[in-house]
């Protein structure tokens, strides 16, 4: 977003919207739930044929298509809920699909493998992160248990 709509990305910045909130479903359902049929079917059978660019091509397109209207709004809160329900208001197939492969271009799969991989990195890095993290947290447990143990072996023996 920050190559091809650098404008809707600073504004997303600075009113600290999280992106991939609004297109996780859209990934996980290939828009299904997202775009009346009159376009879904155009992207799918681009999705079919070229495969999963496609799907980061439309993204890109929609916040293009619905770009100056976003730009508009500067709260947080109004920013999310307008994002929730925008695409639904998408209704020229034709505008969306040339702004998909013709503003969007280049676009090329290389770039898109590489981000990919840059992506899973720091995931995998994060999650080392997160196991150790719960590694320490089981290993502090465990201690606090046992001087929890150790205290109360201590306070029987004195009764003896």
């Amino acid at each position: 977003m920050a190559e091809k709509l650098p404008r809707l990305a600073s504004h997303f910045e600075d009113h600290n919207i999280d992106v991939s909130l609004v297109t996780f479903n859209w990934f996980l359902v290939v828009f299904v739930e997202s775009l009346p049929s009159d376009i879904l079917m155009p992207l799918w059978d681009a999705f079919l044929y070229e495969g999963t660019k496609v799907i980061f091509r439309y993204t890109l397109a929609l916040f293009k298509y619905k770009e100056d209207d976003i730009l508009k709004i500067h709260d947080s809160v109004e920013i999310y809920q307008y994002l929730r329900f925008f695409t639904k208001t998408v209704s020229n197939a034709r505008k969306l699909t040339s702004i998909a492969f013709n503003d969007m271009n280049p676009f090329p799969s290389r770039l898109l493998r590489n981000r990919r991989v840059l992506h899973l990195e720091r995931l995998q890095a994060e999650l080392r992160e997160l196991e150790e993290q719960h590694k320490e947290v089981i290993t502090e447990s465990v201690v606090r248990k046992d001087k929890e143990l150790d205290v109360m072996v201590s306070e029987d023996d004195e009764d003896l």
